[in-house]
């Protein structure tokens, strides 16, 4: 066997190794496929959906006393949206040595001087100034005779005011909390999306029938992630995705995914 005939052998069987190895690895490829199409299962579910009324500005009234029924240190509390700030306004009478203030933690407090002998009027206008002064940034003040009203000037869900020792009377005159409207039903032509395993993002969408019912057929083994954009009931205007996740472990199976409420104005 000459030398030349050994080389073109030897080029043969790497050739050849070269093809078994490709051809190995399409196989081992197709025997692995990640989530996705080209199976036999499919996942089934419902879209609902109800309406809300989007968070308004709360507007709070302070029926006010005369200074002859409040005592040294007596306060009441107003609060804020999530992330302002809490307050307590406070009545501070010169006459007492001793302090007055609470000193409530985790809120602001915004003194009041007054005297036994000031009116209802007097004490109105006393305390409108003070919120005005100190917290005019978080709140808008009118005041008619002896009533205060406050205005939160950030929409939002707020804790009721409260007038903890005053004798004032506090009346919520529109709460700021949005309100979600009736019971949840199936919604008709909602976009349903679908998220193969790990992906960053969506690899399919299809809309809902007239029941609210949707499918996602043809699918591989492996975890997906369905989803529909929602408003978001807490910050008005911003979207956030409902969603649940759902495994197939067998093939040719069908499975139900838990409902997806849509929530929209």
């Amino acid at each position: 066997m000459d030398l030349t005939f050994r080389k073109n052998v030897i080029i043969l069987m790497k050739i050849k190794l070269t093809l078994l190895l490709f051809v190995t690895t399409v196989l081992i490829s197709a025997c692995n496929k990640t989530e996705g199409p080209g199976g036999t299962s499919t996942i089934r579910g419902t879209v609902t959906g109800r309406s809300y009324n989007p968070a308004v500005r709360e507007i709070t009234e302070v029926i006010v006393s005369p200074g002859s029924e409040i005592e040294h240190g007596d306060f009441w509390i107003i609060n804020a949206p999530v992330g302002g700030t809490f307050y307590y306004i406070w009545y501070d009478n010169p006459t007492w040595v001793s302090n007055g203030d609470p000193e409530l933690e985790g809120r602001t407090g915004i003194a009041v001087v007054f005297n036994y002998s000031d009116s209802n009027l007097e004490i109105a206008a006393n305390t409108a100034d003070a919120i005005t002064a100190f917290a005019g940034a978080d709140y808008s003040v009118s005041l008619e005779n002896d009533v205060i009203t406050l205005t939160n000037r950030v929409a939002g869900n707020v804790p009721d005011a409260n007038n903890m020792s005053t004798p004032f009377e506090i009346n919520i005159a529109d709460k700021g909390e949005n309100g979600l409207v009736g019971n949840a039903v199936p919604l008709a032509d909602a976009r349903v999306y679908i998220v193969y395993g790990d992906a960053s993002v969506y690899g399919d969408e299809v809309r809902t029938g007239g029941d609210g019912d949707y499918a996602f057929s043809n699918l591989m083994k492996g975890n997906y992630t369905l989803y529909v954009v929602s408003e978001d009931t807490l910050y008005p205007g911003a979207m956030i995705k409902n969603q649940t996740t759902v495994s197939i472990d067998e093939n040719k199976s069908v499975l139900q995914a838990e409902d997806l409420e849509l929530i929209y104005q």
